[in-house]
C-alpha cells in the first residue's frame, strides 16, 4: 500500500475510533444516570464521566488532525526530501500545495487547523465568531480530500 494510502487510513481509522469512544461514552452516561456514584468503583467521579462525554468530539479532532500533521511532515521530510521544520500554517496553505489542489481543498484544511489550535490553545470554550468549528465527521471530509491529492508515487 502507497504512504498516501496508509496515511489516509490513518484518519479514516481515528473517525472509526471516535464511533466506538461515542457509543462507550453514550453507554457510561445511561449508567451514570441509572447511578450517579457509578465512577467511584472504578477511582473517578461523575463529574469525570461527564466531561469525558463532552470533550470526547475535541479530543478526536485533535487526534485526527495529528494524524494528518504527522503525514504531511512525512511527506515533506521523504517524499519532498525536505530537512526544514515549516510552520503547519505554511506547510497547508503554501509548501505543498501544487496544480492538484483545489483552493477549497487548502481552505478546508486549514480551517480544520485553526480550528484544532482554539482546541488546544484557546482557555474559552465558545467557538470565536469567524471560526468555522467542525464535527469529527466533518474535519475527516475536509482532511481526507487535502492528502488524497498529494503524489500517489510518495513510497
Amino acid at each position: 500500500m502507497i504512504r498516501r494510502q496508509q496515511r489516509l487510513l490513518r484518519i479514516a481509522n481515528v473517525a472509526q475510533e471516535f464511533l466506538a469512544a461515542k457509543t462507550a461514552a453514550d453507554w457510561l452516561q445511561s449508567r451514570q444516570e441509572a447511578d450517579p456514584c457509578f465512577g467511584n468503583q472504578f477511582g473517578w467521579e461523575a463529574k469525570a464521566g461527564i466531561a469525558f462525554g463532552e470533550n470526547l468530539e475535541a479530543t478526536y479532532i485533535v487526534r485526527m488532525y495529528a494524524e494528518f500533521e504527522a503525514g504531511l511532515r512525512d511527506y515533506w521530510k521523504t517524499h519532498l526530501k525536505r530537512d526544514t521544520h515549516p510552520r503547519m500554517m505554511e506547510l497547508v496553505r503554501h509548501a505543498i500545495p501544487n496544480q492538484m489542489f483545489s483552493q477549497d481543498a487548502i481552505d478546508d484544511a486549514d480551517d480544520v487547523r485553526e480550528y484544532r489550535n482554539h482546541l488546544v490553545h484557546d482557555l474559552e470554550d465558545e467557538v470565536p465568531e469567524g471560526l468555522r468549528a467542525f464535527s469529527v465527521a466533518e474535519a475527516k471530509r475536509c482532511l481526507c480530500p487535502y492528502f488524497a491529492r498529494l503524489d500517489a508515487r510518495w513510497q
